[in-house]
């Protein structure tokens, strides 16, 4: 496809208006639907019954993920001892506690991604590390901090109010905890909250169906990093190709009978090239090396010189260029404009003749291709997807999904027949399972409505995130995610004061 600026706009409407199903981008409310109340179960950790806890830590932290962790080294290392993490999930990972499903890998390098690596004197297998040693890692990390002692998990909070007068949080949760904190961290993150697509025929559906971040190893059998021995005279129904839908396939691919791949619009998918750590990685890494790694990425991403490209991955590679296009002196606006999207454009045929490359059927070559810009849907990266469509076992399904209750997936007139469908994960943008989704409306720009006695939690408006020179002194936000990787191991200890 030449760029002909008019074409492509035709071309990539087209693709759009195609997939577009009114209602089909509702989120499923799960919390009162017991039907599918299963999909919240927490599948790794028995539900222990405790009693109600009352106590006056000098932090309590929401939020055992990353940024929850590192938030709690960090005021480790200053000296604070009564610290309480609390957390839905039955341990410490955040999303990585709950995505255990085959394949799951980080997309971002994993010796940037992985917190305190030299702190725990520990390098990664791999590149790009799977979920397991992820999640293993950062339970080292809260072992050394001694961060799981006082953990209150299967735990929600209710509500976390400031009294000015006492100059502390009072914290209620779910299960019946009091706590008076000095000092409170919002640690939730944005993408650990599970949704269900409205797919007509899903309530009535007959067969085995649970979501990706919440992988049913009794069903299916293996463990993380395993074969699936379970599924060998199985069908299976993938339904979604995002991040979590192509990094679940070629595992299902090589267990399951046959494989059912529903997907409404294909995703940008680039190479990820993982490959294991080299032996001699470690070998001259100055102290601080993690930091410049990690500060050398961060400001590719942001569009500032660097003498090298350290990670030179994807996301340095394309998401990079097409976040800061090139500034041509003297071009008015609408060159700038035009060059970028020419430029987007480019990026985008690089990955449609990658899948022509990858894939020999020509028919399913062409469905899988992306067509609109870049950032316009989540670019991901991996290896072995396109593989698993030259698969006798893997048929592709590309058009708008309907379950019927007698275990057949619809699409169109094809009804194939399926034993066990999986969702991939969808997620909620929401600040954690504790607290409300965002105001279609949100006061970034009003401190004032975070007043002494205001409620922040459940029902109540999510506080404001990242933007703490507007934040009255008794509120900080801890955070980690790609805007502000480069300054991972220090935001916490700006959401720990007071």
């Amino acid at each position: 496809m030449s760029f002909d600026l008019e074409a492509v706009h035709a071309k990539y409407r087209a693709e759009r208006d195609k997939r577009l199903v009114p209602g089909r981008a509702a989120i499923r409310d799960m919390t009162h639907d017991r039907r599918l109340a299963g999909f919240l179960t927490d599948p790794f950790t028995a539900w222990r019954e405790r009693e109600p806890v009352e106590d006056d830590p000098d932090v309590v932290i929401l939020g055992g993920g990353i940024a929850g962790l590192l938030a709690g080294a960090q005021l480790r290392k200053a000296g604070v001892e009564r610290i309480r993490i609390i957390d839905r999930a039955g341990g410490v990972g955040g999303t990585w506690y709950w995505n255990r499903y085959p394949g799951v890998m980080c997309d971002v390098e994993s010796y940037q991604y992985l917190p305190l690596l030299e702190e725990l004197d520990y390098i990664p297998t791999q590149r790009y590390a799977y979920g397991e040693e992820i999640r293993l890692h950062l339970q080292a990390v809260a072992d050394r901090f001694d961060l799981v002692r006082d953990a209150l998990f299967h735990t929600g909070i209710q509500r976390a109010v400031w009294h000015e007068d006492s100059g502390r949080w009072v914290i209620h949760t779910d299960r019946g905890d009091l706590l008076s904190a000095r000092h409170y961290v919002v640690a939730a993150g944005i993408l650990n909250l599970l949704k269900l697509p409205v797919v007509p025929g899903m309530d009535d559906f007959a067969g085995k169906a649970f979501h990706t971040a919440r992988w049913d190893y009794g069903y299916t059998g293996g463990a993380p990093g395993a074969p699936l021995t379970g599924l060998a005279d199985k069908a299976v129904a993938l339904v979604g190709t995002g991040a979590s839908g192509l990094q679940v396939l070629p595992p299902l691919a090589e267990a399951a009978r046959q494989v059912f791949v529903f997907q409404r619009t294909p995703s940008a998918i680039g190479a990820r090239d993982n490959r294991p750590t080299e032996p001699d990685f470690r070998h001259g890494l100055a102290p601080g090396w993690q930091k410049r790694r990690m500060d050398n990425f961060q400001s590719i991403m942001l569009g500032r010189p660097v003498d090298t490209d350290l990670t030179d991955d994807g996301w340095t590679k394309y998401y990079a260029a097409v976040q800061n296009p090139p500034r041509i002196p003297g071009a008015g606006i609408a060159e700038f404009l035009l060059n970028a999207e020419r430029l987007d454009f480019d990026i985008m045929e690089q990955h449609r003749r990658r899948i022509d490359e990858l894939v020999t059927d020509p028919e399913v070559a062409e469905q899988l291709k992306p067509y609109y810009r870049y950032l316009c849907k989540r670019p991901c990266f991996h290896d072995e997807y396109f593989d698993a469509f030259n698969r006798p076992n893997v048929t592709l399904i590309s058009c708008p999904a309907g379950i019927r209750a007698d275990h057949r997936a619809r699409s169109g007139g094809r009804r194939p027949r399926v034993r066990r469908r999986l969702h991939r994960l969808w997620h909620r943008f929401r600040g954690g399972g504790d607290t409300p989704a965002a105001p279609r409306r949100p006061r970034h720009h009003r401190p004032q409505r975070h007043h002494p006695g205001r409620e922040v939690g459940r029902r109540r408006r999510q506080p404001v995130r990242n933007d703490e020179s507007r934040l009255p002194q008794y509120v900080r936000h801890a955070g980690a995610g790609p805007a502000i990787g480069g300054d991972r191991e220090l935001h916490p200890t700006r959401g720990a004061r007071s």
